[in-house]
């Protein structure tokens, strides 16, 4: 009778995102699955009735997109996700996440892999860890809790991802800006030093994409040398980490 009064008035009034969100918030782990996944199309089938549904979000996780994962319909979610982002959507990183999550389950490794450094690298306090499905994130994290010891402060381990993503195989390097701006890529580093304008994470890793981009597109040994030590004093232990992935000890 509680989900008969609660279902009731979606079939007389129309209704807003609140509504919805407030239907959804009633499911728990006890709900029986059946009912549980009716409820969860009339919320979906109920949020594609509104204006602009690809933009209604209520933190931490109501969305199309998440609610479509959760029915592992994944083509829909990515699809919504991907709306999402083109329209500018609060909390990018998040977002991103999710995607990147949509496009594992797809198949789409490649696009995935992009998604979830772009989501690392624009805020990875942003990405919601604890909601993604693929075991590779999680996995990568694991290890380098455990591979770091107390060489990186706890708080500050997801910042690394992507620095760590791309030690362990996992995330690629984008070569074009770096060869496009070569002189002034360098010089942003520089000033990015001086400013602080960067986590120190992410400017290691903006110093790796330089430091690849010298060693195996624009050999410049004098230059790359220099950029070396800036990465070992900087961060030794991922340095070292860096020299034996390219010495092919990894």
């Amino acid at each position: 009778w509680q989900w008969h009064d609660n279902l009731s008035v979606f079939h007389v009034h129309p209704v807003g995102r609140e509504p919805l969100h407030d239907l959804w918030l009633k499911l728990t782990d006890d709900t029986p699955p059946p009912l549980a996944a009716g409820v969860l199309r009339l919320v979906i089938d109920g949020l594609r009735k509104l204006p602009g549904p690809e933009l209604i979000y209520i933190p931490p996780r109501f969305h199309i997109g998440t609610l479509l994962m959760a029915q592992e319909r994944y083509a829909e979610a990515e699809s919504w996700l991907a709306k999402a982002l083109d329209g500018s959507i609060h909390e990018r990183a998040r977002f991103l996440g999710w995607r990147g999550d949509a496009q594992m389950s797809l198949g789409e490794t490649g696009k995935a892999r992009e998604s979830w450094l772009t989501a690392f690298l624009e805020g990875p306090r942003s990405v919601d860890l604890p909601s993604l499905k693929n075991l590779l994130i999680h996995d990568l994290f694991t290890s380098l809790e455990i591979e770091v010891g107390d060489e990186i402060e706890e708080d500050e381990m997801v910042y690394w991802l992507p620095v760590w993503g791309w030690l362990q195989g996992e995330f690629g390097l984008s070569m074009e800006e770096v060869a496009a701006v070569h002189g002034a890529f360098a010089a942003s580093l520089e000033q990015n030093i001086d400013s602080r304008n960067m986590t120190l994470p992410r400017l290691w890793f903006e110093y790796l994409r330089y430091a690849e981009y010298l060693r195996t597109v624009f050999r410049n040994d004098r230059e790359l040398v220099r950029v070396r030590r800036r990465m070992r004093d900087m961060n030794g232990f991922m340095f070292y980490r860096y020299m034996e992935k390219i010495s092919g000890c990894l």
